[in-house]
C-alpha cells in the first residue's frame, strides 16, 4: 500500500518505512557547486524540512555505513560527491524559538533552542569528540563556541543546517515592529548570534551552512552581522527542488494510489485537473520554465483520497491560514489594500519592474505606504503571488491563495468577485470562472472533511 509522508519530515523514517519520496538528491551537487555559504527561500509548509533532513542524512558520519541502505535508488547513490558522510552536523529549527513577550524572553528562548541542540549534538557525537559540556549560562553564541572547540579537535569539519532561519522574527516582524528592531541591534540576541556564526566560517571549523526561510527581509536587517551568504533561491537548476512537478503527480502518485482505490484513468485525469486549478502554479526561476505544486497540500488532499476514495471537502490544508497574519499586516497599508483589491478584482496579475530580492525592515515598512512592488515582493516570498509568463509581471498561482486574498480584501470584496467571476490564473492558462468553481469545486469533490 502507497504511505504518504503527509506532515513528516524525517527522510530517514520515510526511507525506511518505504514512504513516497520524490527524488530531489540530484540536486544535492548543484548546491555544492554554488558555494559553501546558502540560503534557499521557499513559501511555508513547501518540503524545506524535509530537504534538510537529506542533507543531513547525507553529509553526516554517522550514517556512512548505512549511505547504501537508505539511499539505494535514487539518484545520488549512483553518484556520490566526494562530500559524502564527511562533516559534523549541527542543526538549528528556528521554528521551535517563541516569538511572543520581550526581547529578553526572545532571547532566552533562542538561547535554550541552541544549548539543547548542542547538548543533543555532543551526546551524539561522543563516540567522535572529546568529552565536552556547555556551560548552563553561556549565551548562545558561547554555545557555539564550545561546539566548535569540540570540531577543531577532530580531523572532520563542520556543517551547519539552519531551519526557518526567520521564522521567528518574521511573527514578531507583523507583531510588534520595536521588538523585531531590538532582537537586530548591534548588541541583539539574534544578531549575535548570527555575528558567530559568520566568524565560525573563517578557519574556525564551520565549512558549510545551507539556511532556509521564507523571505529575505531578516537576513538583510543582520548587515554586516550575516553578509557572505549567498541566496540561490531563484537559481535556474532548483526550480523545482521543493515543490511537485505535474509529471511526478500523475506518474508516481496518481497513477499507483488510482490503481488502489479503482480510479479509472478518465477520473484520475479529472483529479490531476483539480489539483491543477487548486495547487500548481509556482514558478520560482524567470530562467526556468518550470511549475510545482504545493507538495503539503497535494500530499493533504492524497491522503485524504487514499483513506475515503474521494477528495477532501476542504481543498487546502488549514495550517496555511496562519499566512492571513501577514496578509492582515499588509492590509493595513494603503499599498497593501491596493495590491490586494487589484489582485482580486482583476486579472490576478500585478507589474513589477523587479522582485525585490534585498530589502529590511526599514525599507520594506517606508514602501508599504505607496510602492506596490515592495508589497508585492513581500506576497512572492510568501507564496501568494508567483512569477508569471510575462516578464516583470507576479500573478497568483491557483486557486488556494485567491481563496487566502479574498479572505484579506473582506467580505465586500469576495460578494463582488462571486458575482463578476474575475478571472485568475492557475498557471499558464486563465481560471475559468474561478470564484464560482471554488463554491461548486468541494461539493464535486466529496462531502467529507479531512
Amino acid at each position: 500500500m502507497t504511505r504518504f509522508p503527509y506532515g513528516i519530515a524525517d527522510f530517514r523514517r520515510i526511507r525506511r518505512e518505504g514512504m513516497v519520496y520524490v527524488d530531489r538528491t540530484a540536486h544535492i551537487r548543484d548546491l555544492e557547486s554554488l558555494g559553501s555559504i546558502l540560503v534557499f527561500l521557499r513559501p511555508r509548509r513547501f518540503g524545506k524540512s524535509l530537504w534538510v533532513q537529506t542533507l543531513a542524512t547525507y553529509y553526516d558520519l554517522r550514517y556512512a555505513d548505512a549511505f547504501d541502505e537508505i539511499f539505494d535508488g535514487l539518484a545520488v547513490h549512483g553518484e556520490p560527491t566526494p562530500l559524502r558522510s564527511r562533516y559534523f552536523v549541527l542543526q538549528l529549527n528556528l521554528s521551535r524559538v517563541t516569538p511572543r513577550g520581550s526581547v529578553d524572553a526572545i532571547a532566552e528562548s533562542l538561547r535554550r533552542h541552541v544549548r539543547s541542540r548542542a547538548e543533543l549534538f555532543l551526546k551524539e557525537y561522543a563516540d567522535h569528540l572529546a568529552p565536552t559540556r556547555v556551560r548552563p549560562d553561556d549565551s548562545a553564541s558561547e554555545i557555539l563556541d564550545t561546539v566548535l572547540g569540540a570540531v577543531r579537535q577532530t580531523d572532520h569539519p563542520l556543517y551547519l543546517l539552519i531551519d526557518e532561519y526567520d521564522n521567528f522574527v518574521n511573527e514578531v516582524m507583523v507583531e510588534d515592529v520595536q521588538t523585531y528592531q531590538a532582537l537586530f541591534e548591534a548588541a541583539g540576541p539574534y544578531k549575535e548570534l548570527m555575528k558567530a556564526v559568520k566568524n565560525a566560517t573563517e578557519g574556525m571549523g564551520l565549512e558549510r551552512i545551507f539556511m532556509t526561510g521564507v523571505a529575505p527581509v531578516a537576513l538583510n536587517d543582520l548587515t554586516s552581522g550575516f553578509n557572505n551568504a549567498t541566496d540561490v533561491s531563484q537559481e535556474p537548476e532548483l526550480a523545482a527542488l521543493c515543490g511537485f512537478c505535474e509529471h511526478e503527480i500523475h506518474d508516481v502518485l496518481l497513477r499507483r494510489l488510482g490503481e488502489q482505490v479503482g480510479r479509472s484513468g478518465r477520473e484520475v485525469e479529472e483529479t490531476l485537473d483539480l489539483l491543477r486549478t487548486w495547487y500548481n502554479g509556482y514558478r520560482f526561476s524567470e530562467d526556468a520554465d518550470v511549475l510545482v505544486y504545493n507538495p503539503t497540500n497535494v500530499l493533504y488532499f492524497l491522503s485524504h483520497l487514499q483513506r475515503r476514495a474521494k477528495p477532501p471537502k476542504q481543498l487546502h490544508d488549514a495550517n496555511l491560514r496562519t499566512d492571513q497574519a501577514k496578509l492582515a499586516f499588509l492590509a493595513r497599508t494603503a499599498a497593501g489594500t491596493g495590491v490586494i483589491e487589484q489582485l482580486t478584482e482583476g486579472t490576478g496579475e500585478i507589474l513589477v519592474p523587479r522582485l525585490l530580492d534585498a530589502f529590511s525592515l526599514g525599507q520594506l515598512t517606508a514602501q508599504l505606504h505607496g510602492d506596490a512592488s515592495a508589497v508585492a515582493s513581500f506576497l512572492y516570498y510568501m507564496g501568494l503571488l508567483t512569477l508569471s509568463e510575462e516578464p516583470g509581471r507576479l500573478r497568483v498561482p491557483n486557486l488556494v491563495v485567491r481563496k487566502l486574498l479574498l479572505g484579506a480584501g473582506g467580505r465586500k470584496r469576495l460578494r463582488r468577485s462571486l458575482s463578476s467571476g474575475a478571472p485568475g490564473k492557475p498557471s499558464s492558462q486563465r481560471f475559468r470562472h474561478p470564484l464560482r468553481a471554488q463554491a461548486r469545486a468541494p461539493q464535486q469533490a466529496g462531502e467529507d472533511e479531512p
